[in-house]
């Protein structure tokens, strides 16, 4: 039983392998994430070198120069991050979606926060280029709003990406307005007597936005189920809906994302009911082994109707075959739910059609 058992999890996991999915769907989380990093460096740098706190040692040009590539590089970063979000063939988010930013599909509150932040950026290089056309009033205005790209940028991502409630997110997240929080409060602190009200306004601002910010994300991205309330389309495409036809005919593979709720007994036996979120019509339940099973039991059901019910590797991802098709689970959501019963969401990775 047990060399089974091993066997079946080995050939599960070679299962998985085959079914990993797309190689953009993770270069754009990544670039995403690195893309808020620089673009944090840049405004910690700009907000300190306006105040020429810089080392007795290093020249003002230096720092400029620092703060100059760093924006570049956030640019060029960001140039990859919008063209791979494109191509990565889950979320459908087309060319026009990057650059009108009302009117997506996907999560379009979240995602046009994110294409506002873009174009503030593009206008902050754009009029550093021709800085000496424009003249230095009109640069510093436009440079201004550099600032207020950084929260947008900083709402589009929990909003709109996948890892949200990861902890490795969060403590980038944590660590990155924390560093623009110490650098505000480092410029506010100085300066002219006859500024002290603009900055006594600035202040007040950059504290309702932080409150407000991190009311929203604790009740909003850091919860489970937020997939459905962002606004994850129940289809993905419209041409789907018109043919009446299946979601996922295949013959290729998908991967949907999953909402639902595992419940827990005394005994510690776990149910999990999922629907999924793009093909609504499909179910996914996960149970506790009973008396005479030794692995969880993933049932696959189609508006009512069994397709399979087959043995699963343990863990928060679980590996399983459905007939011919390979199937991931991940499940995702906070400790609590996970450990005692809640919301969870979740994400369905196959290698072909559930029909």
């Amino acid at each position: 039983m047990r060399i089974a058992v091993v066997t079946a999890q080995l050939f599960a996991a070679s299962a998985a392998a085959a079914s990993e999915p797309s190689w953009l769907w993770y270069a754009t989380r990544g670039l995403g994430t690195a893309t808020l990093i620089v673009l944090t460096g840049t405004v910690v740098l700009g907000v300190v070198t306006a105040t020429r706190w810089i080392g007795e040692s290093t020249p003002a040009f230096v720092a400029a120069d620092m703060h100059r590539n760093l924006s570049l590089l956030g640019m060029c970063l960001l140039a990859a991050h919008v063209i791979t979000t494109v191509l990565d063939p889950f979320a459908h988010i087309s060319v026009r979606d990057v650059l009108i930013p009302v009117g997506a599909a996907y999560r379009p509150v979240w995602l046009g926060l994110g294409v506002a932040a873009m174009w503030v950026l593009i206008g902050v290089v754009a009029t550093s280029l021709v800085r000496e056309r424009i003249g230095p009033r009109a640069w510093r205005l436009v440079h201004w709003a550099a600032y207020g790209s950084w929260p947008l940028a900083v709402v589009h991502g929990l909003g709109t990406g996948s890892d949200a409630q990861a902890p490795w997110l969060i403590a980038v997240v944590a660590s990155c307005v924390a560093a623009v929080v110490f650098a505000l409060v480092f410029r506010l602190r100085n300066g002219q007597p006859a500024t002290q009200p603009i900055r006594a306004a600035g202040a007040i601002a950059a504290a309702a936005v932080l409150l407000v910010s991190g009311a929203w994300a604790f009740t909003g991205p850091f919860q489970s189920g937020w997939a459905a309330k962002a606004g994850t389309p129940v289809v993905k495409t419209a041409a789907a809906s018109a043919a009446r036809g299946p979601v996922h005919p295949g013959p290729g593979g998908f991967s949907d994302p999953l909402a639902g709720v595992l419940v827990k007994d005394a005994s510690g036996n776990v149910q999990i009911s999922f629907r999924d979120m793009v093909d609504t019509g499909l179910t996914v339940s996960i149970r506790s082994p009973n008396s005479s099973e030794t692995l969880p039991v993933i049932t696959i059901s189609r508006d009512g109707r069994v397709l399979c019910a087959v043995p699963a590797s343990t863990g928060t991802t679980l590996y399983a075959v459905c007939g011919k098709t390979r199937l991931t689970v991940a499940l995702y959501g906070s400790s609590t739910a996970l450990s005692s019963g809640g919301q969870v969401t979740g994400q369905l990775i196959t290698s072909g059609p559930l029909n």
